[in-house]
Order: structure tokens, then C-alpha cells, then sequence
């Protein structure tokens, strides 16, 4: 996107949400509790892993659709002519799967799978597309919801109220690649 607007902003991942998976991981594992500074590197990491731009995780799951996927196809007969799809409201989930590695002196190190749901809510959406591939998005009003999960448990839950976002996002690089 133009503006990085990025999934960690959505919901940042905090040292006590790592204790809190430890304490589950360590029940289960008989391992040691992660605590102190090493919670807080492991929420660094966590945090890290999140830095990926909102615009092409959305985008990715746009170019799934068949209206998108059918107008890519299109777009490749006629190179260089831009076509648009309009969605009206529906709502886009992505979810994630950051691993923290934990490891200890020679011991075997282990990992805590943590889950991060986004489920956003459109309003309505323009997608432009060209030569195959998603190039820009102008979304209207849209809103929210990040959860952060470590198993069963909720660790965090973020709601955005609506907003209006910006008139017209370019994707990052060439666009998004839509498979046919």
C-alpha cells in the first residue's frame, strides 16, 4: 500500500499475552514459564512477524474471488486496459499463524503457534486491475476486529471503529498477482 498501515497495528502483541501463552505452554509441555525479559523478546518477535501490510493480506484474499479472478483473466487479453470490480458490503478474514521458538540452554527448543484472526468489514470496495494482476484498491468505509490466540484462549482483541480510507491504495511493487 502507499501508506503502510500494517497488521500490528491492528493488535500488538504485549509481554503479559506471551506470559499468559507460557503459562498454557508450560502446563502442557512441563516446560518452564517465560517471563520477565524473555517474554518481552518473545512479544518483539511476535510483533515482528506482524509487520506485514494490511493492504496486500486483504488484497491477497480479494484475488480469490471469482469476479477478481475472471476480470484478471480478461485483463490479460487486452494488455495494458484496466478493469474494475465493485464489491459491496461483505467482510474479508485473513488469519495468521506467528510461531514463537523457544529454546533453552541444550534443551530441545519448542514452539508456541499462536493464531491472529482479522475479520474486516467493507462497506464497498473498487478494485482495479490490470494485466492480471490487482494494481489499486479504493475501499470506502470499512471496520476491524483482530484477535490474538494462543490454542482455545484469547489472549487480545482489538475493534476498529469505522473509518473512511483514502480515495485510492496503490499495492505495493507490480500489484498482486491474481491466479486464474
Amino acid at each position: 500500500m502507499s501508506e503502510i498501515f500494517c497488521l500490528r497495528d491492528l493488535v500488538e502483541v504485549s509481554d503479559s499475552d506471551v506470559e499468559h501463552a507460557a503459562s498454557d505452554f508450560a502446563a502442557e509441555s512441563g516446560g518452564g514459564r517465560i517471563h520477565g525479559f524473555a517474554a518481552h523478546i518473545g512479544a518483539d518477535k511476535l510483533n515482528e512477524a506482524l509487520d506485514k501490510d494490511v493492504g496486500d493480506v486483504f488484497a491477497l484474499g480479494w484475488c480469490k474471488l471469482k469476479a477478481v479472478r475472471d476480470a484478471a483473466k480478461r485483463s490479460l487479453e487486452h494488455p495494458g486496459e484496466t478493469s474494475v470490480v465493485t464489491l459491496g458490503q461483505h467482510d474479508l478474514t485473513s488469519t495468521h499463524h506467528p510461531v514463537l521458538t523457544v529454546s533453552v540452554a541444550k534443551l530441545p527448543s519448542a514452539e508456541m503457534r499462536f493464531t491472529l484472526e482479522v475479520v474486516a468489514q467493507f462497506k464497498s470496495v473498487k478494485l482495479a486491475i490490470s494485466d492480471g494482476r490487482l494494481r489499486s484498491v479504493s475501499p470506502g468505509e470499512a471496520s476491524a476486529i483482530a484477535r490474538l490466540k494462543y490454542k482455545n484462549v484469547e489472549l487480545t482483541r482489538k475493534s476498529t471503529p469505522a473509518w473512511k480510507l483514502p480515495g485510492e491504495i496503490r499495492l505495493s511493487g507490480d500489484g498482486i498477482p491474481v491466479a486464474h
